[in-house]
């Protein structure tokens, strides 16, 4: 009689030991930062932001971030970020309305090759040069971009949920 009710509780304590092993790892936040450039030979400081400036010529002084989050009590390695940028655009001519999002253009991913157990890894995102690309070529057809959108995920493992994050950029004129 004893076994027959250790079975099902083990099998209990097995079943959660087994959940919380595939959520030690989570995208906790995306977001994006705004870069002052300093003098020539050092690089540019970033600084979270909700606002930025995006230039009509030259490189755009904005780039993405994730932070991910690791709780539980082992390291993890190769980790793959996948992430999106999409723009909401609006005539050159038009004042400050509803836009049009429109398709991302840009899809990229991002590799992390290791994260500390009990951790927080700030991971930059690459945005440029397509986003200055992107920029360019939309001005030339008549457009300017009134906000970006970032929607990142860690690649889903069957044993996971798919859980996007997004964040959004305003620009200023």
């Amino acid at each position: 009689m004893k076994r027959l009710l250790l079975i099902p509780a083990l099998t209990v304590i097995l079943a959660a030991g087994a959940g919380t092993a595939a959520a030690e790892l989570v995208l906790e936040a995306v977001g994006w930062q705004s870069g002052r450039v300093e003098r020539p030979p050092r690089p540019a400081v970033f600084a979270d932001a909700t606002t930025g400036v995006l230039p009509a010529k030259g490189a755009p002084r904005v780039r993405a971030k994730a932070v991910l989050k690791n709780r539980g009590p082992k390291s993890m390695e190769g980790i793959l970020l996948r992430y999106v940028v999409s723009a909401r655009l609006l005539p050159l001519k038009a004042e400050d309305g509803e836009g049009s999002w429109a398709v991302p253009f840009l899809v990229e991913e991002r590799r992390v090759p290791k994260i500390g157990a009990n951790k927080i890894l700030e991971v930059p995102l690459i945005t440029s040069p397509l986003l200055e690309q992107y920029l360019r070529r939309v001005a030339r057809q008549g457009f300017r971009a009134d906000r970006l959108r970032l929607q990142a995920m860690i690649e889903p493992h069957p044993d996971q949920d798919v859980r996007t994050v997004s964040a959004e950029l305003e620009v200023a004129k």
